[in-house]
């Protein structure tokens, strides 16, 4: 894969919030392993955030044995040792062996059963994820590829417990599935916490938001912030890639950069709608688990508001000439990337984390100011009374190195165990 600057990893969570906002309104389609799945005549649906499909070409396709019970209109599956049982019109189910209270119920539309599709994929060992942008559900078999390491660590204080794991924001099919104890974590946790909380979007105030921090409002215009060389890379960047040379006059150069990490994500297969933290977040919608944002879209927009033309002009240079900055900021592909991750390498995370350091201004709004900030409330939840448990998915970046959360809370008294 072709090689990227390592920061581009760190925006894409910014990247991939406003896609996500604008999502179409066109049927869900499924994908089964990187292959279209077809339904035939009777197509997905989604009813309260709930993605139901038709069963018996589901439960097929994924190798489930059925037994049908007509007189009570109950459907059990077993593959490998793994089962299941829904009843139609009933929100009680049960997965291997446990009950469980489903958020949408098994039902017939036009003689055709409908049951929920992440409920009986997980339940026999699937991976799922959501992509909102393209309105688009992944299942991932647990044989695709060996289980991700990743980067998990435990704290315990008080009663409290604080799983913290660190994520890729954008991801590729292959990080799928997790290591059963991210998923336990998950499971055992009261709360999930994460960078930006998804589920609380409000588009119209979305939209304002970026525009006001943006767009330039005195009058001047992208090719005013930037020299004239940089600007014509943009243009010519545009121009290759089908847009309109003065697409992004309107736009400040951190958010112009932030346009073609999108665009260069889509071209690398790159999708934010697997991204481990949207992973979670959608079984945090489903289980009903309460989702708490550790910064909010306004805060992480103002660190990139915040830095000054020449450093957004080297921002804007990463992609359009890599040369122009230091090799260690250039080094790692995302190939690298999600190894690091995969095998969790925590030497490599802190080469990532350092080469971070091509700009002190840069590191400083990226990483130090907010893992301070991060720190204090995850030191909050850790000193709390309420003996809570909470899991943490942040980018891995946030972790790793003497900046790190791991170090930060380390040199406050707390013992960090990695899991």
């Amino acid at each position: 894969m072709k090689k990227i600057s390592a920061i581009l990893l760190s925006l894409f969570l910014l990247t991939s919030a406003f896609s996500s906002v604008h999502a179409s309104e066109q049927s869900v389609s499924v994908e089964l392993n990187g292959e279209q799945f077809q339904f035939s005549n009777a197509l997905p649906i989604i009813e309260n955030g709930v993605t139901l499909v038709p069963m018996r070409p589901l439960l097929e396709k994924l190798g489930i044995q059925v037994e049908w019970d007509e007189s009570t209109g109950t459907v059990s599956g077993s593959k490998e040792g793994l089962s299941l049982s829904l009843k139609i019109g009933s929100k009680r189910a049960d997965a291997n062996g446990q009950a469980v209270t489903l958020e949408v119920e098994p039902k017939l539309i036009q003689n055709v059963t409908y049951v929920p599709l992440r409920f009986v994929a997980e339940t026999v060992g699937y991976q799922v994820a959501w992509n909102s942008s393209l309105r688009q559900v992944s299942l991932t078999s647990g044989k695709q590829s060996e289980d991700s390491k990743g980067f998990l660590w435990k704290i315990e204080n008080k009663g409290n417990t604080v799983y913290m794991l660190g994520t890729i924001h954008t991801v590729d099919k292959t990080i799928y599935p997790l290591r059963p104890e991210i998923e336990n974590a998950f499971n055992a946790a009261d709360y999930l916490g994460v960078e930006i909380d998804f589920t609380k979007i409000v588009p119209d105030e979305l939209t304002k938001l970026i525009t006001d921090v943006s767009e330039y409002k005195d009058g001047t215009t992208l090719k005013d912030h930037i020299s004239a060389e940089t600007y014509n890379k943009v243009t010519a960047f545009l121009k290759e890639n089908g847009l309109p040379e003065n697409s992004f006059d309107n736009i400040k150069a951190w958010y112009a950069q932030q346009q073609m990490g999108t665009i260069l994500a889509a071209k690398q297969d790159l999708n934010e709608g697997m991204g481990i933290d949207m992973y979670f977040m959608g079984k945090a919608i489903n289980t009903k688990k309460p989702i708490i944002g550790l910064e909010t879209f306004e805060s992480q927009y103002q660190v990139f508001n915040n830095f000054s033309d020449s450093l957004q002009e080297k921002l804007l240079l990463q992609f359009l000439d890599p040369n122009s900055l230091p090799s260690s900021a250039t080094e790692m592909s995302m190939d690298d990337i999600l190894k690091v991750w995969k095998t969790g390498d925590e030497k490599n995370l802190v080469k990532f984390v350092d080469a971070l350091r091509w700009d002190d201004d840069y590191f400083k709004g990226m990483q130090t100011d907010r893992n301070l900030a991060m720190a204090e409330k995850i030191k909050g939840y850790l000193n709390s009374d309420k003996k809570e448990t909470y899991m943490i998915a942040l980018g891995a970046s946030h972790f790793a190195g003497d900046s790190g959360l791991v170090t930060m809370l380390e040199k406050q008294g707390f013992k960090v165990e990695k899991q």
